[in-house]
This record gives C-alpha cells, sequence and structure tokens, in this order.
C-alpha cells in the first residue's frame, strides 16, 4: 500500500501557517509536517480505525491535509478557512484529514476537549448510539468522537491499522 507525501514544511512555512489559521500548532503536529506536509493512502485509497460508538465499529482514515494551495480540497488552509468555524463552540480546533467522505479529523486544543475527534460533518453515524459521541452536535454540525488524546497517538493508531507492507512515497 503506498502512502504519498509531500516535502516537510521549513520552519518559516509552519509560522506562515499558524498565522494563516490563527491556531497555534501542537508541537507533536509541528513536528509531523516538519517530515511530512500531509500524506493520502492509495491502492486502497483508505484505511480503518476502531471506533466502538458507530454502527460498523470503524471509520474511514484518507488522508492528513497538508499546505497545499493548488488542491484546495487538500488544503490545510483552504479546508479550516472553509469549514472549521462550525465548531466554533468546541475552542481552538484544526482540521487536520478526513476519511474520504467529508468527515474530519479534528485536532482540539481548547480546555476540556483536549485530543484528536472524528466529525461526523456528513451526519454519516447519526443512527448511531445517541449516547456514543464525545462532543454533542450544535446547530447541525455533526457530532465529535473522540479518537485519540493527542496527535502522536493518533498518528500510531493510523500506521498501526495499516498493512505491514506499506511503502513510503514522496511526491515530487
Amino acid at each position: 500500500m503506498p502512502l504519498v507525501y509531500k516535502a516537510g514544511l521549513a520552519h518559516d512555512e509552519l509560522d506562515a501557517l499558524e498565522e494563516a489559521i490563527s491556531v497555534a500548532v501542537p508541537q507533536a503536529y509541528r513536528e509531523f509536517l516538519g517530515r511530512m506536509n500531509g500524506f493520502f493512502l492509495s491502492a486502497p485509497d483508505f484505511g480503518q480505525l476502531p471506533l466502538k460508538p458507530v454502527e460498523s465499529g470503524v471509520i474511514a482514515f484518507d488522508r492528513f491535509f497538508g499546505v497545499a494551495p493548488e488542491e484546495e480540497c487538500n488544503d490545510l488552509i483552504c479546508f479550516n478557512d472553509e469549514f472549521i468555524s462550525e465548531l466554533g463552540f468546541s475552542g481552538e480546533a484544526l482540521a487536520i484529514g478526513e476519511d474520504g467522505g467529508g468527515n474530519p479529523y479534528v485536532l482540539v486544543t481548547g480546555a476540556g476537549h483536549e485530543g484528536v475527534y472524528y466529525w461526523d460533518r456528513t451526519h454519516l453515524h447519526e443512527s448511531c448510539d445517541l449516547d456514543g459521541f464525545d462532543v454533542a452536535e450544535q446547530e447541525g454540525c455533526g457530532a465529535l468522537y473522540k479518537v485519540a488524546i493527542g496527535f502522536d497517538e493518533f498518528y500510531s493508531l493510523i500506521m498501526a491499522s495499516l498493512p505491514d507492507d506499506i511503502e513510503f512515497m514522496q511526491e515530487s
């Protein structure tokens, strides 16, 4: 399974990113972006992560966003500019990836809700157990399900869910 990534961001590019999104990027995520400016899975183009509260017990993972202005749907800044205001109630939040179907993974740094969450923005899992979410939907935004306590744990969860034959390929 190929994992396709872009070359990491330089220190000044990371500073510019923080300024553009008006969020202080946690150190672990900042280090990831310094190594890989996002990545996506290819052939198959998604992985599966366990999430007990949803009906199937799994959710998809497709990609980590990167700074890629030429690819608006994969661009960290564009995606957050367009959608993250829907989660204004959650404190500081940053969409860092998605499932391939429009449901983002969100890194929340606001007090009381820190962690990485699966945001059921498209209401894909709204028929699931109404007590299984960690942050209730507000104003139609979709519920949030906590998948990890921080970025490092989330990254490890993704890597552990992928097959052993993963091949890292840098996109040119």
